[in-house]
């Protein structure tokens, strides 16, 4: 009787097993179906226009439509901004001229200042970073690199003299422990590269020295694909990258990227390890899909000779990139829907933009 009833049992057992098995599959197919894209709003900040605010523009369709925000904050009154980073669809974050850090919690109807004796008084704030939403990092002028572990209630300045009291001009928080600084500094009436690092949090900064001499360059920004692949790049096309989490640094330029001698890389997007985007001077749009090791130009859209200044990415096919105007202020934003084969211009305005950010989350 026993061998009897466990021959019953067990393929009923079976049965049921497959069942929940396949209702589970099934289930989690409809929640994966059902759960909510991520909206294509993004930000795009540049120079104070004849109001006498700073300039931000946002764009809830992925860059097809523009409207003006913070005209008539007194936050955003005789300041220019020159970095935005949209971290979901309520919390924005930009810096600019005059040590001005401002801040956005309901997506851009109200704009504050944020202020602190730690960010010191009328500098350039160049370039800001965010990890998860409440590490904030900042960098600009005379050395500054300011960390805030509670979403800009307190903040921490890093030892500027570590910085050369130079310009840092990009700054990447890979997460809320490894941080990477790049700029310059003056020296020999010219310019030297610097790339810094920290992987406790900014408790201690180790500089980094690419090989042949490479800091010989400017640097005007960096960014990551995740801790291993970063990108930190600058002057006259010129770039250097690190495949094994800044161990070792290869060292390289982008062929062909004209203006006498090699465009500037004013900024990059790296889409995932081995496919980066870059803006630069003089219109230039290339990608790369094998980490550089080959790069294809894309036709840019628009008034031409203009500095390509900030470029970002929605996924593979949408991305913005916008320009300031290399002999007149005139800004331009435009947009590819499918992968950089065409360029389209969105906007033009009488101010100059500087950097474009989708939301992160």
């Amino acid at each position: 009787m026993k061998t009897k009833i466990n021959t019953l049992i067990y393929p009923l057992i079976i049965l049921g097993l497959v069942i929940i098995v396949i209702n589970g599959c099934k289930k989690k197919t409809e929640e994966q179906e059902s759960a909510p894209a991520k909206k294509k709003y993004a930000w795009v900040v540049g120079v104070q226009d004849s109001t006498s605010y700073g300039m931000i523009l946002f764009s809830p369709d992925g860059g097809d439509t523009w409207l003006r925000q913070g005209e008539g904050s007194p936050a955003l009154k005789d300041i220019s901004l020159f970095d935005v980073w949209a971290v979901d669809t309520n919390i924005v974050w930009a810096v600019g001229s005059n040590s001005s850090i401002i801040k956005t919690n309901d997506g851009g109807k109200t704009w504050v200042g944020i202020k602190s004796q730690q960010i010191p008084p009328g500098i350039n704030l160049q370039s800001i970073s965010v990890a998860g939403y409440n590490d904030v990092w900042i960098s600009g002028e005379g050395g500054t690199v300011l960390n805030s572990k509670d979403g800009g209630n307190t903040w921490t300045l890093s030892d500027t003299n570590f910085f050369h009291n130079g310009l840092m001009q990009g700054i990447y928080a890979i997460n809320s422990q490894t941080v990477y600084v790049a700029g310059g500094f003056p020296v020999n009436n010219g310019v030297r590269g610097f790339i810094g690092r920290t992987t406790d949090g900014g408790q201690t900064w180790d500089s980094l020295l690419p090989g042949n001499n490479y800091n010989q360059h400017e640097w005007l920004g960096v960014k990551a694909a995740d801790l291993n692949h970063i990108v930190v790049y600058g002057g006259q096309s010129h770039y250097t990258a690190s495949h094994d989490a800044g161990a070792t640094w290869e060292n390289d330029s982008v062929p062909a990227a004209g203006g006498g001698g090699g465009a500037d890389i004013n900024c990059l997007a790296m889409i995932d390890a081995q496919t980066w985007w870059g803006a630069f001077d003089y219109d230039g749009i290339y990608i790369t899909s094998d980490s550089g090791t080959s790069w294809t130009r894309q036709t840019s859209a628009g008034p031409g000779g203009m500095w390509l200044y900030g470029i970002d990415y929605y996924d593979r096919n949408l991305a913005i990139i916008v320009a300031p105007g290399s002999t007149s202020p005139t800004g331009k934003i435009i947009k590819t829907i499918n992968g950089g084969n065409v360029w389209e211009l969105k906007y033009n305005c009488r101010s100059g933009l500087f950097k474009v950010s989708f939301i992160k989350k």
